[in-house]
């Protein structure tokens, strides 16, 4: 009788531990808005120039950490990467001291480069998967999109000339966890 109670209670414990670790799959494979769409909803709290938006993940909440730049100010913005509301927002005194010509603000140097949305579709051309992270950075007197998309193996990220077009770099990055 003994027996049968262990084995009874051990099933269950096993069955249970199944169950939680399918729940906490589904849970990471809820489909998320877009980048786009987390960048929209930021948007509309503060129409600036949005500096990088990067998904993220906190206490089992999936999340776009937004950053937006308007008028010497820098606001941090978090974006439910589930019903794209917002759901926090900070606000500071741009304070970092970095000359990246107003963070892209000027009108002339923005219509010169691409637009978020090619950067994505050339990136796209290249990657498959979804877009985890986008940011627009001045280097070397030019700017360029750096992007990190999540793929089926792993981790990828690159950069394209924000001004040509042209693919800088591209790298993967192999989920290698059971690597020795």
């Amino acid at each position: 009788m003994k027996k049968i109670i262990t084995f009874t209670v051990a099933a269950v414990v096993v069955l249970g531990g199944v169950v939680a670790i399918n729940h906490s799959n589904a849970e990471e494979k809820k489909a998320t808005i877009t980048v786009e769409d987390a960048k929209k909803a930021a948007l509309t709290e503060v129409d600036g120039i949005v500096e990088e938006i990067e998904l993220e993940r906190h206490n089992g909440q999936s999340y776009y950490d937004v950053e937006v730049d308007k008028d010497n100010r820098d606001y941090d913005i978090k974006v439910d990467a589930q019903t794209a509301k917002v759901i926090q927002m900070d606000e500071r005194v741009d304070d970092d001291h970095d000359d990246d010509r107003d963070d892209v603000a000027s009108k002339e140097v923005q219509k010169a480069i691409i637009t978020e949305k090619e950067a994505i579709e050339i990136a796209q051309t290249k990657i498959k998967g979804d877009l985890i992270e986008i940011e627009l950075d001045e280097d070397d007197g030019g700017y360029e999109y750096e992007m990190e998309f999540k793929t089926s193996k792993g981790e990828a990220d690159i950069t394209i000339d924000a001004e040509t077009k042209e693919v800088i770099e591209l790298e993967y990055d192999d989920d290698d966890r059971y690597d020795d």
